[in-house]
């Protein structure tokens, strides 16, 4: 009985195990479907490549420096305002109350008192600074410069940001570009030394053949793994750059390097003449320089006299008056107006002290504005240069390759019929390699220097996608 009893429950039990087992089943199913569907456009999302512009406006918008000349920008523009608000009349209004205990004078009746007593005022008072060698003024001429220069800072922090994704951007695209040839290459050697294999099964080639093309197929395997190495530390570089997460998934679209060659001739002077009118860092200069000409004449202000006027009302209560507390604030009221003149004498001295200091900072800006020239016009001479330097490397750069990938072509041949070596044909497949590294440099180095001289003309990286 107990043992039919035992047995029973032991069946029902693995039915409702049995049970369990299918809806856990069922569960996880159901789980796994809700994560694909919720998280299926978050992965498609993450395999997605990233252009250039693309890099660069999340560059932009990311960027701490950048945001912070911003921030500069914006605390200067308050200032500006600030010291337009230097002009307007000051306008206070005030009251005192005082309580008196002991010895005192009644205000009424100018006995002496011990009485405690108190006394309350009221007071309205303006004032203005009629002339103050024109001081105002031009501090906030000099605080408009600043607010131009800051801004003309953060518009060549934000084209030196821009510069820096275009460069990090084509290192990556070219040692991507050195990845691809060197897979290339290991698929290239495994082909040569699986046909060659073919070759020895049938007696036509010697087994020293193969294990040579088996050795070159493993460097050609390193020199892969080499290449992918530096591909992803590349990557790395630009992901730092543009402030990624360490896990968050990134690759970049291929630059598109189908142009022609044509490169008209680049007159250094005329590209100088449009750079000098357009680039923020040369503006900046010019900015600081007109504003430290009016700091000087804020110091010069200094030396003038001071002419200034106040006005004001005044009223006041006193608890011993028997008059209501209406009729004193009535009463009592008074007014005045105050003319003034200050004239500076004995600090003369610092002021001309200020002043010769003032005008010593001119001439470091005039000296720095010029340096910033010249160091422009070097730079537009070089790019110019380099920009025909990296025509004629691009064109030599596709001879290269046209007769290499012929010459690989031969050797291949005659190391299948015996006439070349394995020595002979890894020659000629390494010329071939970096042949196609060659040209893939050349082509990034002109895709660089064309845009560089673009920048020059506009002072800004408008030419990449029109929106800088």
């Amino acid at each position: 009985m107990k043992k039919a009893y035992y047995t029973k429950c032991n069946t029902n039990y693995s039915e409702m195990i049995k049970i369990k087992i299918t809806d856990i089943k069922l569960l996880i199913i159901a789980a796994n479907f809700l994560v694909f569907i919720v998280f299926t456009p978050f992965f498609a999302k993450a395999q997605e490549t990233s252009n250039l512009v693309e890099c660069i406006n999340y560059a932009l918008e990311n960027n701490i420096e950048l945001n912070l000349s911003y921030n500069s920008a914006e605390k200067q523009r308050v200032t500006v305002l600030e010291s337009k608000a230097g002009i307007l009349p000051t306008l206070n209004l005030g009251s005192e109350l005082y309580m008196s205990f002991g010895r005192n004078i009644d205000g009424n009746t100018n006995d002496i008192t011990f009485e405690q007593t108190i006394t309350n005022t009221y007071w309205l008072r303006t004032s203005v600074n009629l002339f103050q060698g024109l001081i105002k003024l031009n501090t906030i001429r000099f605080n408009k410069y600043l607010l131009s220069a800051i801004k003309e800072e953060a518009s060549y922090i934000k084209n030196k940001l821009v510069y820096d994704v275009l460069v990090s951007y084509c290192t990556v695209s070219y040692s991507k570009g050195l990845a691809d040839v060197a897979q290339s290459q290991v698929v290239l050697s495994e082909m040569q030394y699986k046909r060659m294999q073919k070759f020895v099964d049938i007696g036509r080639e010697s087994p020293i053949t193969v294990q040579e093309l088996k050795s070159q197929w493993a460097s050609d395997k390193l020199t892969l793994t080499l290449a992918q190495n530096n591909y992803s530390s590349t990557q790395l570089e630009l992901k730092q750059l543009l402030r990624l997460g360490a896990n968050q998934a990134f690759k970049i679209d291929t630059i598109s390097l189908i142009f022609l060659l044509v490169t008209p001739e680049k007159n250094i002077d005329s590209l100088f003449g449009m750079a000098v009118n357009v680039l923020p860092e040369i503006k900046q200069q010019e900015f600081l320089f007109q504003a430290s000409i009016k700091d000087l004449a804020i110091a010069k202000g200094g030396m003038l006299p001071r002419i200034y006027m106040s006005a004001g009302v005044n009223t006041n209560y006193f608890d011993k008056d028997p008059l209501g507390y209406s009729d004193q604030i009535s009463n009592n009221q008074n007014q005045g107006i105050v003319m003034g003149i200050s004239i500076p004498i004995l600090n003369y001295a610092s002021v001309n002290s200020n002043i010769k200091r003032k005008r010593s900072t001119i001439n470091d800006r005039k000296l720095l504005l010029q340096k910033q020239r010249d160091k422009l016009y070097a730079e537009i001479w070089k790019a110019v240069d380099e920009l025909q330097s990296a025509k004629n490397e691009y064109q030599s750069a596709l001879e290269l390759l046209y007769f290499s990938k012929l010459s690989l072509k031969n050797v291949s041949t005659k190391l299948e019929k015996g006439l070349a070596n394995t020595t002979e044909y890894e020659a000629a497949k390494q010329r071939f390699i970096s042949a196609k590294a060659s040209l893939l440099k050349a082509k990034l180095i002109y895709y660089m220097r064309m845009q560089m001289l673009r920048f020059y003309e506009t002072g800004n990286w408008k030419h990449i996608d029109g929106s800088y």
